[in-house]
């Protein structure tokens, strides 16, 4: 009698399933039977990343660090940074700093603005710095705003201190800052244009100068006055820049001169 289709297949497909299996064991005994999964992985691998991680400082170094200065301090010599980013001045020798940075290079330093150090950074990274005139300055601005801000949070918090918790901002002026705040930015006033952090507070630098110059000693008097306030009466404002321009521009088109 003939095997019909189902017959056969009820031979063949366990025959070739064995046949699979075989093979596969046979390979698996020739490689090695874990060879084919990845390696577990344990605690101790996670600590290079630890130690060194690419999160704690700017990625691209060499775009936000600045040469200011070369110093020979008891015979050794000594380059000082300003990090544009972090708005910080650092000092970098032949001793590792605080970071792990040293300073393992450097060339032309008779003359700032041709001069060259190389600094090597605590993933082992080796990062080119030379003197920008035009970012200096601009970091210069930022430091001082940031300098300044803090100056402002603490004599606020000092006031609200001795006002038991209050701000101290009479209601009125806190009525008036919160109907400014409201106001549509002038059209002048773009700093989103900026290609980077460091163009959009120059764009927005600006715009304040060039506004104040055309105000008298007593509007710009009232426009750091009513600053301080905003910052006393809301500390966690989101966009501080906006904010300021727009108490710029009340007083500027309406408190007399």
């Amino acid at each position: 009698m003939r095997a019909g289709p189902t017959s056969l297949a009820r031979f063949i497909v366990p025959g070739f399933l064995m046949l699979v299996a075989s093979l596969w064991g046979a390979l698996a005994e020739e490689v090695g039977a874990d060879s084919a999964l990845p390696s577990p992985v344990d605690e101790s691998q996670w600590e290079p990343l630890r130690a060194q991680s690419p999160f704690t400082r700017t990625l691209f170094l060499s775009e936000s660090l600045i040469l200011t200065g070369v110093a020979e301090v008891d015979g050794q010599p000594v380059a000082t940074l300003m990090d544009t980013e972090a708005a910080q001045s650092i000092a970098v020798s032949k001793q590792p700093s605080e970071r792990g940075w040293k300073l393992v290079g450097i060339s032309g330093w008779n003359d700032i603005e041709t001069a060259m150090v190389v600094i090597a950074v605590e993933s082992g990274e080796s990062i080119k710095v030379r003197y920008d005139k035009d970012r200096m300055k601009s970091a210069s601005q930022r430091m001082k705003f940031a300098a300044q801000k803090r100056s402002h949070q603490v004599a606020a918090r000092a006031r609200a201190h001795a006002n038991g918790g209050s701000h101290g901002v009479p209601p009125e002026r806190v009525s008036m800052l919160q109907r400014i705040d409201q106001q549509e930015l002038p059209k002048g006033y773009n700093p989103g244009a900026g290609r980077n952090s460091e163009e959009s507070h120059r764009l927005h630098q600006s715009y304040v100068d060039k506004r104040m110059a055309g105000m008298s000693s007593r509007q710009r008097g009232l426009v750091g006055q009513m600053w301080e306030q905003q910052q006393t009466v809301n500390p966690k404002m989101s966009n501080r820049g906006a904010s300021f321009v727009r108490i710029l521009e009340h007083v500027a088109e309406n408190e007399r001169r």
